[in-house]
């Protein structure tokens, strides 16, 4: 293992609570390079304004791509400016995704900014950064990294449409429409605008979420147009089959799923769709066709993150569908409180499950924290888990991230009860539970505008619970 290239003195952390020196020092101090097969490049200039007087954070600076891997972090990428600012950073990643790009002033012990970046093959970015920052934060430029910036505009565009809307009229369901229409067609077209991309790749499937329960006939249309090589294609699987199933029954939906399988260009995306295949039997009572799905799946996909997820199909029929008694849980959270499931009844319970640095909840989160905010903490209790057992860890990737309600930590990682009595093995996940304890329905990372409706459903058939403030 490789020690960080600009890790501080012993004397400087005992100086300093600074999370950033922290983040690099226990996790840096056991950096690996990672085993590479995409790499891009990243280049650019970092000014200082002299006249601005700088700090010695502006000065000594330090860029660095890293991908958490436990306590231990790879280093993907990292540069040291020049006399003249300028740059260049080679960035060798295990796949396309995001990752975490970090700005570093005073030799790499202060974190200065960082942001979400797209790593995908032959992608080459520019990057320039003035310092003193002034609040701005970095923009890097390329095509994927554009098509990352134009998904979280039109997000962004969306949430601020559906807040206004709600706090100055009362809820119009045209308008809503509307609203939902205008978000995912911006959202499609985005494979029109930076075609290949990995962003529009993500952005193609949350227009068919968006869609859901509004257009399903579009919404299986668009899904079988999904390339097959998008990361999200088991996603897209998921959300067209609960469409079809509205449209024209359950078989229908089985024989959709049949088409999209024999689509799929990968193990994985086949044992996602098989998933999907389990969960439909789930829904219509199947209990029996469900576990034969699950053998299926398990024999076929042995390692792949969907496997776990059947291994526990007969546990999900008897526990964990809609109607039932939500499995209580004791939590201890980070602020040292503790509390149950069965302790917050008389409200609805998002219960969410999540690991630091993925992906899918990196795009998600601020849709998850709108959610949030829409409503009141005595109308709705948010729950998160961590399924990061590592507490640094933790505490590091929630630096500077907002993530308000309870939160707490899986001790045990994915074997901890807190995880397993939600069979939450793939992740995000989110367990929407109504104020007498039962559960309403589980939901995937594609799934959260439904999420969003069925918890809008909840608060809309309390009358004499505290509304929501506005609920998007």
């Amino acid at each position: 293992m490789l020690s960080s290239p600009f890790a501080p003195s012993r004397a400087a952390l005992s100086g300093r609570c600074v999370l950033g020196a922290f983040v690099l020092v226990v996790l840096c101090g056991a950096c690996q390079p990672p085993s590479s097969s995409v790499r891009s490049h990243l280049t650019g200039r970092v000014v200082v304004d002299s006249s601005a007087g700088a700090l010695d954070a502006d000065r000594d600076v330090r860029l660095l791509v890293v991908r958490p891997d436990g306590r231990r972090l790879d280093t993907l990428g990292h540069a040291r400016p020049g006399p003249d600012g300028r740059f260049q950073m080679p960035i060798s990643a295990p796949e396309r995704g995001l990752y975490a790009l970090s700005l570093w002033g005073r030799g790499g012990r202060e974190q200065l900014a960082s942001t979400e970046y797209v790593v995908a093959p032959g992608d080459t970015a520019t990057l320039r950064v003035s310092l003193p920052l002034r609040g701005a934060g970095l923009r890097p430029v390329s095509p994927e990294n554009r098509a990352l910036q134009a998904y979280r505009n039109a997000m962004t565009m969306h949430q601020r449409l559906l807040t206004r809307r709600l706090r100055t009229a009362p809820p119009n369901a045209t308008m809503q429409v509307q609203n939902i229409r205008l978000t995912s067609s911006v959202l499609w077209g985005l494979r029109d605008r930076y075609p290949g991309t990995y962003a529009a790749g993500f952005a193609a499937v949350e227009s068919l979420s968006l869609l859901e329960g509004w257009n399903d006939s579009l919404v299986v249309a668009r899904a079988q147009q999904i390339d097959a090589a998008s990361p999200r294609y088991a996603d897209a699987a998921h959300i067209a089959r609960r469409a079809e199933a509205r449209l024209d029954g359950h078989r229908a939906a089985l024989a959709l799923l049949d088409t999209l399988e024999a689509r799929a260009a990968t193990a994985r995306q086949r044992a996602g769709v098989q998933a999907a295949r389990i969960q439909a039997f789930l829904d219509s009572a199947q209990v029996e066709a469900a576990l034969s799905a699950s053998q299926r799946l398990r024999a076929r996909f042995p390692h792949t993150p969907w496997a776990e997820w059947a291994r526990r199909t007969e546990y999900e029929a008897a526990r964990l569908r809609p109607g039932m008694t939500a499995p209580n849980l004791t939590i201890r959270t980070l602020r040292g409180d503790t509390l149950s499931l069965h302790g917050l009844r008389g409200r609805p319970v998002v219960l969410e499950y999540y690991r630091p640095g993925l992906d899918l909840y990196a795009l998600q989160r601020p849709l998850r924290n709108a959610l949030y905010d829409a409503t009141r903490a005595d109308s709705v209790a948010f729950v998160s888990v961590s399924t990061e057992p590592d507490t640094l860890v933790n505490r590091a990737f929630l630096h500077n991230r907002r993530l308000p309600g309870h939160r707490a930590i899986a001790a045990d990682g994915p074997q901890d009860p807190l995880v397993r009595r939600y069979n939450a093995t793939r992740l995000p996940r989110w367990v929407l539970i109504d104020d007498t304890g039962a559960i309403v329905d589980s939901y995937w990372a594609g799934d959260f505008p439904a999420l969003r409706q069925g918890l809008t459903q909840l608060l809309h058939a309390r009358p004499t619970a505290a509304a929501p403030l506005s609920l998007p």
